[in-house]
């Protein structure tokens, strides 16, 4: 039985709002110090401040470099771009086959590819793929509550648009949305790295000798910077022009004509058939053009009321409760197993269709404050409920939501 490495301890420890620094190990993260300079065939990019992290990524604000041999202007000004840096060891070549089934189209609201291109370091090969700068929607919440039709219609053709084209996301929630941010290239480096200040770097220091190169660590740990704070503050264009969102995160997504993949979904946005086998079976299926349909609606909610659906969710019987008693019924699957559970003794009648009205009633009333006449919040939930079934069945194509009167008669 081979045993886990232990995890390392440092002298000063971290917060989440880094990457775990156990991840530096072989065929995980790369380490980056702010000022490399990461080469492709067609760009030098040189690494400014972090602007992200996940499990098989972190992701870098970079500028592009001036070619002294093509170019000695002074006039010269670096266009801004985003380094997602993979792991050694995730399938990069996936994402970038999904990327290469995605034709460019107006409304496609899906992040693209600019560049793609390796990068060998002491922990692996790592794929880097460069695509815009993006903002998060939780950094402009007050430009978006202004915007909420606009930002739920473009989500939505994002989706279709990768449906259309045999692609399920498998992971669409509020973190994987990103907004452009178009006026970008028109700051300097100087100001933007003025603005939020030196980094607030954490020095790497073992409290023990490791039985690895010290190579395979970074330096120090930073967290990310929100160029969307920068732009609120600096660019009143910025504020006063309509907001673009793009969906992001392609490396879950699955090809319909491939092998099924299990689903990675997080909890808060899991579709029910998908959790209540995950909960009953421990297994993951994989995702489905339906269960994106359910991700979608869940995503749509927290961008218009800036609250998930479902709070603290985790795999267990009480999310399969909640789900239920949202959706006003059990599926005839679930019946046995709540049985079987002590399940409706616990429930007492309450996961009925009048039940989950009276609670689709209150989240109205709480939120409708929020909200104008012309706005129509009752529309939305209208159009929220047709997408949250417990029947995957039951729920729209991404197109059918796209036709849904919410947005077309308006």
């Amino acid at each position: 039985m081979s045993s886990q490495p232990a995890r390392l301890s440092l002298h000063w420890g971290t917060d989440d709002t880094v990457e775990d620094i156990n991840r530096y190990v072989n065929g995980g993260f790369h380490p980056i110090r702010l000022g490399d300079v990461l080469r492709s065939d067609v760009a030098n990019y040189r690494i400014l401040h972090k602007l992200g992290r996940g499990s098989f990524a972190t992701v870098w604000l970079a500028a592009t470099m001036e070619d002294a041999q093509l170019s000695c202007s002074y006039h010269y000004r670096p266009k801004f771009v985003a380094l997602k840096i993979c792991v050694a060891d995730a399938d990069s070549q996936h994402e970038l086959n999904i990327h290469s089934r995605l034709p460019p189209a107006q409304d496609r609201h899906v992040l693209q590819l600019l560049d793609d291109f390796s990068v060998h370091g002491p922990n692996g090969a790592h794929v880097v793929l460069v695509h815009d700068v993006l903002g998060s929607p939780a950094d402009l919440t007050d430009l978006v509550q202004n915007q909420v039709r606009q930002l739920c219609k473009q989500l939505v053709q994002g989706v279709a648009f990768l449906h259309s084209h045999g692609i399920t996301h498998g992971d669409i929630h509020a973190g994987n949305i990103g907004v452009c941010l178009p006026t970008l290239d028109g700051h300097s480096e100087d100001d933007i790295l003025d603005y939020f200040g030196p980094p607030e770097i954490s020095p790497i220091l073992p409290r023990q000798p490791l039985p690895r190169p010290l190579d395979t660590l970074p330096p120090y740990l930073t967290p990310p910077i929100a160029l969307a704070y920068y732009l609120k503050e600096r660019n009143p264009s910025f504020v006063l022009s309509p907001l673009q969102i793009e969906i992001m995160d392609l490396g879950n997504a699955t090809i319909v004509d491939e092998h099924p993949r299990p689903s990675c979904t997080p909890a808060t946005v899991c579709a029910p058939e998908i959790m209540f086998e995950r909960v009953t079976t421990k297994t993951d299926p994989p995702a489905t053009f339906a269960s994106d349909i359910w991700s979608l609606a869940c995503t749509l909610y927290e961008i218009a009321f800036q609250a998930r659906i479902f709070h603290f969710a985790s795999p267990s019987n009480t999310l399969l409760v909640d789900m239920a008693k949202l959706c006003g019924g059990i599926p005839p699957e679930w019946v046995v197993y709540f049985d079987t559970s002590g399940l409706p003794k616990a429930l007492d009648g309450t996961i009925s269709r009048s039940a989950a009205d009276k609670e689709w009633k209150r989240k109205v009333d709480h939120y409708a404050r929020k909200w104008t006449e012309k706005d129509d919040i009752d529309g939305f939930v209208d159009f929220l409920r047709m997408m949250l079934k417990l029947d995957p069945g039951a729920r729209p194509s991404a197109i059918e939501v796209l036709n849904h009167s919410w947005f077309v008669n308006r």
